[in-house]
């Protein structure tokens, strides 16, 4: 049990730290009033995973923030989520959703994204964010019960984690 909980606290410790890191690169060139060489590290480090256009950014107090309002969202979903996740799941017994939840939740995501090579609706900011923060309010339901089984085998401390079945672990 105490592992189940431990690893809960890491995961949303790293989530927290994240997010934060995000935050932290505008608020940073905002009270320096240039961009600073902190801010600088942090914008190149997230370039690794997002494309950083200006245009699909949120702006904090005059700065972008380190990656897109689709990854922002992702990121800041993940975190709420995992904020929601003891009221709606025993952290001391793991249950892994099924695997079609997930991708239910990633097919909007998946739709908005193609829609701009395909130009079938006008892709905004705004659908942008709704995407990206369903998907990221969902991944938490399967990240925390997988962390807790991984830490679990890890430290020889299975913890009992049950897998629901849905159309596609059948």
């Amino acid at each position: 049990m105490r592992t189940t909980r431990a690893t809960y606290g890491a995961v949303l410790s790293g989530a927290l730290l994240w997010c934060a890191v995000i935050l932290l690169a505008p608020l940073s060139c905002a009270a320096a009033g240039e961009l600073t060489g902190l801010a600088g590290g942090i914008y190149r480090a997230l370039h690794l995973v997002c494309h950083q256009i200006p245009e699909r950014s949120l702006d904090v107090l005059g700065w972008p923030l380190a990656v897109c309002i689709r990854c922002s969202a992702i990121y800041f979903g993940f975190l709420a989520g995992l904020l929601f996740y003891p009221l709606f799941r025993s952290l001391d017994r793991p249950v892994l959703p099924p695997r079609l939840l997930l991708l239910a939740a990633a097919l909007p995501l998946i739709v908005d994204g193609l829609a701009i090579g395909f130009l079938v609706y006008d892709v905004t900011n705004i659908t942008r964010a709704a995407t990206g923060a369903l998907f990221g309010l969902v991944v938490p339901f399967t990240i925390v019960p997988a962390a807790q089984e991984a830490a679990g085998e890890l430290l020889g401390s299975t913890p009992p984690v049950s897998h629901t079945k849905g159309l596609s672990d059948a």
